[in-house]
């Protein structure tokens, strides 16, 4: 069932600290929350550098949805040998092919990547990809980007790669087969990455003071779903509405990032729009945050279009990936 929208426009000449002095009927976002131990406190906001000339790496990043996976170590994936790949890209296929209960004709394809600023490592970015090639120009079904942790710090398994983080896009039945035979070659396992609002509150907070304007978006729009409701609401503000709003919260000169700021910043855009709209959505779950240089889906999607924001997105999303892995080997 598709949700029905309802777009509400938030005037933007209402200052933030105006609303951060309203704080009756507010309620905190109920969620399940992460055990004290394991919450995030701070976060470092990388600074990006990127180098003019190597803007290529991201290319294939940029302007295009993708779903977040995280990965265990892939056994046996090896680098070194000439012809590795293009094997490994001929055993993918033939699991692919009898994965299928109807005829197809798909070709998998493994090639090393150059490194993404920050994540130099062991273990080199892979793209993968997957093509029809039932007619006479193959058609791409599958697309896949293994990178590693920025900061892994565990020790590296011998005859594994470590390779925590997944980028993938195509069909969602594609998608799943592919993982399943990924899975059955490297003996590894691939799990869906969510973004619960703790983790979307992080990201949006931290990265707001280095929004951009656009020619064809100069607004940031937050889209709530109503539980149990085919509907959602959508607020709607200015760049440098949100901007501002930061700018009040955090010293620009650090590059660090507390909880409380984070807190204080939402609690203060709660308020705001209640103070506006009588709408009360602090209990209502973003799912999805559009602004004019990224677009994050509480569903674990992520579409970036100005490049300077991929290395910033990569490393949350490599730390969320890496720490969500580690819980499980504690767990198990």
């Amino acid at each position: 069932m598709s949700r029905r929208k309802s777009s509400i426009l938030l005037p933007f000449n209402t200052t933030a600290s105006k609303a951060g002095n309203q704080t009756e009927n507010v309620s905190h976002i109920r969620n399940r929350k992460t055990p004290a131990k394991r919450r995030r406190t701070q976060v470092e906001v990388l600074e990006t550098g990127l180098d003019e000339n190597n803007l290529e790496v991201y290319d294939d990043l940029k302007q295009k949805m993708w779903s977040i996976y995280r990965v265990a170590d892939l056994n046996n994936f090896d680098y070194q040998k000439p012809g590795t790949f293009p094997r490994y890209g001929r055993i993918l296929s033939r699991y692919l092919v009898h994965s299928f209960t109807q005829p197809v004709t798909l070709q998998a394809k493994f090639l090393e990547k150059l490194d993404f600023k920050g994540f130099e490592g062991e273990s080199p970015p892979v793209h993968i990809k997957v093509e029809d090639i039932q007619l006479n120009s193959p058609r791409l079904v599958y697309e896949g980007i293994l990178f590693s942790a920025h900061a892994a710090g565990d020790p590296k398994i011998e005859g594994a790669a470590h390779l925590p983080v997944l980028l993938a896009r195509g069909p969602i039945t594609v998608r799943n087969k592919v993982h399943e035979c990924l899975s059955a070659v490297f003996s590894s396992a691939i799990h869906e990455v969510s973004f619960p609002p703790e983790e979307m509150q992080w990201m949006i907070a931290a990265w707001s003071g280095f929004l951009n304007e656009s020619k064809k978006s100069k607004e940031v729009i937050f889209l709530y779903g109503l539980p149990a409701k085919p509907d959602t609401i959508q607020c709607q503000y200015s760049v440098n509405f949100i901007k501002d709003l930061w700018r009040c919260i955090h010293d620009q000169d650090s590059l660090v990032v507390e909880l409380n700021e984070v807190k204080k910043f939402h609690d203060v855009l709660v308020r705001h729009t209640y103070q506006i709209l009588g709408l009360n959505l602090a209990a209502v779950p973003l799912i999805i945050y559009r602004t004019p240089d990224f677009e994050l889906h509480a569903t674990g999607k992520v579409k970036v279009k100005t490049v300077e924001f991929i290395p910033r997105i990569l490393h949350f999303i490599a730390d969320l990936c890496e720490t969500r892995n580690r819980m499980d080997l504690s767990e198990s």
